[in-house]
C-alpha cells in the first residue's frame, strides 16, 4: 500500500529522533537565524503599514536600508542552503541506520555547497523566463483591452488578468512539484546543473499529489506562523525557534519523499537497496 502524507510525516519523524542533538544543532546553526531574520522582516513591514506616512527619509537611509536588507538576505540564504545539504545528507543516511557525526555533515557543504548554488542559479533563472514570459504576456492582453478591444472585452477585462494571473499560478505549481527533489538529487546523486532536473522531473512520476500536500500542509504551517509574528515582536522569540524546527522537517521530508520515489520508480530494493537490507528497515516503503 502506497503511503500517505501522514506516513511520511511519521517516518521523517522517526528518523530526526534517532539523533535529537545532532538535527538540534544543525537547525540552531543555520535554521534559527534565517528564521529570526525572515520574522523580523515580516514584523517591520506590518508595522509600517499600520503607521501613518512618513516623510521621505534622505537617500543615504534608503540606500543603508536597502544594502542592509541585500546583505541580511544574502547571509540567510547561505545559511538556509548550509542546512538543507547538511540535513539532506544527514537524514539519507540515517534512513538506513548509519549515523553521521556534526564533523561529516559540515563536510557535505563543502563539498556539496557550489554545486548546489549552481543548480540554484540555473532553477531560478528557468522560473525569472517563465515569469517574464507570462508578464509580458499579460502586458499585450492590457493593451489590447486597453487600445484595441471592444466593450466587451473591455467588461471582462478583470476576469481576463484573474484567468491569466491563475493559469500563471497553476503553472508555477506544476513546474514546482516536478521539480521538488531536485536539491536532494545534487546531495545524495554528486550531480548538479540541469541533470537533476530531468531527475528529479523523472523521479516524481505518479506521486506528485503527495508531494504537493505534504509540502503543502508544512508551507500552510510555515505561513500561519510568519502571519501571527505580525501582531507583537515578542512572537518574534517565541515563534522562531518553532519556525526552525518546521523548515527542518520541510528539508527532512524532501529527503524522505526522494527515497520513496526512487524506490517506487526504480525499484531500488532489488539493486542499491539489497546491500542495506540487514541494516534498514524500511516501514515507510512496506507499509
Amino acid at each position: 500500500m502506497a503511503p500517505k502524507i501522514w506516513d511520511i510525516l511519521s517516518e521523517t519523524k522517526r528518523i530526526i529522533y534517532t539523533q535529537p542533538r545532532h538535527y538540534l544543532t544543525l537547525s540552531l546553526i543555520f535554521l534559527l537565524p534565517p528564521s529570526f531574520v525572515s520574522l523580523l522582516f515580516n514584523f517591520l513591514a506590518k508595522y509600517l503599514q499600520q503607521q501613518p506616512p512618513p516623510p521621505p527619509p534622505p537617500t543615504y537611509l534608503i540606500l543603508i536600508f536597502a544594502l542592509v536588507s541585500i546583505l541580511l538576505l544574502l547571509i540567510s540564504s547561505i545559511f538556509t542552503l548550509c542546512a538543507f545539504i547538511s540535513i539532506t545528507y544527514s537524514v539519507y543516511h540515517s534512513f538506513f541506520k548509519q549515523p553521521i557525526k556534526l564533523k561529516e555533515a559540515f563536510k557535505s557543504i563543502s563539498t556539496f555547497f557550489f554545486p548546489s548554488l549552481a543548480t540554484d542559479i540555473i532553477i531560478f533563472t528557468i522560473f525569472f523566463g517563465v515569469f517574464l514570459l507570462f508578464a509580458h504576456v499579460i502586458g499585450a492582453v492590457s493593451f489590447l483591452i486597453a487600445h484595441i478591444g471592444g466593450v466587451v472585452l473591455r467588461a471582462h477585462s478583470f476576469l481576463i488578468l484573474v484567468s491569466l494571473m491563475v493559469v500563471f499560478l497553476i503553472f508555477i505549481m506544476y513546474v514546482g512539484v516536478h521539480l521538488s527533489l531536485v536539491k536532494v538529487i545534487v546531495v545524495v546523486e554528486s550531480v548538479w546543473g540541469l541533470e537533476p532536473l530531468r531527475r528529479s522531473w523523472k523521479l516524481v512520476k505518479g506521486k506528485k499529489r503527495l508531494i504537493l500536500s505534504t509540502c503543502s500542509l508544512l508551507g500552510s504551517l510555515q505561513s500561519m506562523l510568519a502571519w501571527l509574528t505580525g501582531y507583537s515582536w515578542v512572537l518574534i522569540l517565541v515563534i522562531s525557534p518553532i519556525l526552525a524546527m518546521l523548515s527542518l522537517y520541510s528539508m527532512a521530508v524532501l529527503t524522505v519523499l526522494y527515497i520513496y520515489c526512487k524506490e517506487e520508480n526504480e525499484k531500488l530494493a532489488e539493486e542499491e537497496f539489497a546491500k542495506e537490507e540487514d541494516e534498514a528497515t524500511l516501514p515507510l516503503i512496506s507499509s
